[in-house]
């Protein structure tokens, strides 16, 4: 049976309706106030800029292409940040043990404190990262979140509910966002949700697109109660990985909780919004058009046509960047 994404926008408002309160008590780094950070005269070279660059272009194809709709001054901000993450990112999935993992993360706890002194760590990723803080006062409280989360996603292994990957996707995912919105000199609450439900959005994508080769090493990353509800027999996708109605039903689920968050951003928080916030929101574009991607191979996670890159995220970036959103008629029917 094809199914078709979400796309009621009175679901999405009730969903808005119904967390914005939530949002609104939240404590946010970026509404609070923020320590100051004196002027230091910049330490990283071209060349550790340049590496940046070609890190995350490599890694994190989708957001490279993102930074480049952002001014041309905030763009070694983003990409040193967004390095920092695939170094984290690598330190979960490349260690052999569990415990080498955690001295790599608490080498990275290390060098996030060392950002906010005269005397950063002397690496190209930590030099232009502590260029970003200093010259943009980026907050502490993001890139410490972005070393806590990656080492809490790995030590907790699975998610028991919907709501625990929409948690994390809130703090690990959204905390990308928030630093380049400072960069641009965005302090707004609506941008700070918009951020929050992006990253919720992010995680549902990551995960459901991760389910192949996870699968084929004997682990799954959707959480247990869509499995449970939808009664997929993991041990026989351990065995045998492969689409199952029974999978494609929980991937459908899954998927259409991202995609709601990202439509409900766009209709709420979005207009709301400062203009100069865009840049960084446009981290949503790369997401819808993979999920509509899915949507087009039936909700199986295993077509090949969702491992390879597009070339129309280019084209609904630069559309978006235009149009201030990334809302198309079609979204709704």
């Amino acid at each position: 049976m094809n199914r078709c994404l979400v796309r009621n926008p009175m679901r999405t408002r009730s969903w808005l309706n119904g967390s914005l309160q939530a949002c609104l008590g939240t404590n946010s780094p970026t509404a609070a106030c923020r320590q100051k950070h004196s002027l230091q005269a910049p330490v990283a070279r071209p060349s550790d800029v340049e590496y940046c660059r070609l890190l995350v272009q490599k890694n994190d194809y989708d957001n490279y292409l993102v930074s480049l709709f952002s001014p041309k001054h905030t763009r070694e901000a983003v990409w040193g940040i967004r390095a920092m993450n695939v170094e984290l990112v690598r330190a979960g999935e490349t260690t052999t043990n569990d415990m080498a993992a955690r001295m790599r993360y608490s080498y990275w706890r290390d060098t996030v404190n060392s950002l906010y002194t005269s005397s950063p760590v002397q690496t190209p990723i930590s030099r232009v990262v502590h260029d970003a803080v200093q010259r943009f006062g980026i907050s502490r409280t993001w890139l410490r979140r972005l070393v806590s989360e990656r080492q809490n996603a790995l030590e907790q292994k699975t998610f028991a509910t919907s709501a625990d990957v929409e948690s994390y996707g809130e703090r690990a995912y959204a905390c990308l966002i928030h630093p380049h919105l400072e960069a641009l000199g965005v302090r707004d609450m609506h941008a700070d949700n918009a951020a929050r439900a992006i990253g919720v959005a992010m995680a549902v994508m990551a995960f459901i697109r991760s389910l192949p080769l996870l699968l084929a090493q004997g682990r799954c990353d959707l959480p247990r109660d869509l499995v449970s509800k939808h009664k997929v027999d993991l041990e026989d996708l351990f065995d045998r990985p492969r689409l199952t109605p029974e999978l494609q039903d929980a991937v459908y689920d899954f998927a259409t909780k991202g995609y709601t968050r990202l439509c409900g951003v766009a209709e709420i928080y979005l207009p709301s919004s400062p203009s100069t916030a865009l840049p960084a929101l446009l981290a949503a574009v790369p997401v819808q058009e993979w999920l509509e991607r899915l949507e087009r191979a039936n909700f199986d996670p295993f077509d090949k046509s969702l491992q390879r890159r597009s070339l129309r995220v280019l084209w609904r970036l630069w559309v978006a960047s235009r149009r201030g959103t990334w809302l198309q008629k079609s979204n709704y029917h």
